[in-house]
């Protein structure tokens, strides 16, 4: 059976869950390896999805932070590389973060749903 999941957070709602109470603080700076001006995080939202299909299983989420005054960011670039498979019997799925091997998703398909031709 096919369906999909998503969730939206606003971090601050939690800032000490996520450690970002001291981050959020502007009554002192942080930050220094990112800007000589003293920063602080002013929003931080989080959204996630992940599809299960027939075809295979789609995952992705996005975190947005916003500081007081402003930053930038480093932009850092990644080899991409793609790959197609079929699979007709139960698999089980990783999605990792590269540098980390973090596991950020992981899950089984034990009937996988075939879409008529």
């Amino acid at each position: 059976m096919a369906f999909d999941v998503s969730a939206d957070h606003d971090l601050l709602d939690h800032a000490g869950l996520f450690g970002l109470h001291t981050a959020a603080d502007t009554g002192s700076g942080h930050f220094p390896g990112i800007s000589s001006a003293p920063l602080a995080i002013c929003s931080a939202r989080q959204s996630a999805m992940a599809r299960f299909h027939a075809e295979g299983f789609e995952a992705a989420a996005v975190t947005a932070l916003a500081s007081v005054p402003g930053c930038a960011l480093p932009h850092y670039r990644y080899r991409v590389r793609r790959a197609e498979v079929a699979f007709h019997r139960p698999f089980g799925f990783l999605a990792a973060h590269r540098t980390s091997r973090l596991v950020l998703a992981a899950g089984w398909v034990a009937e996988p749903v075939t879409l008529a031709p």
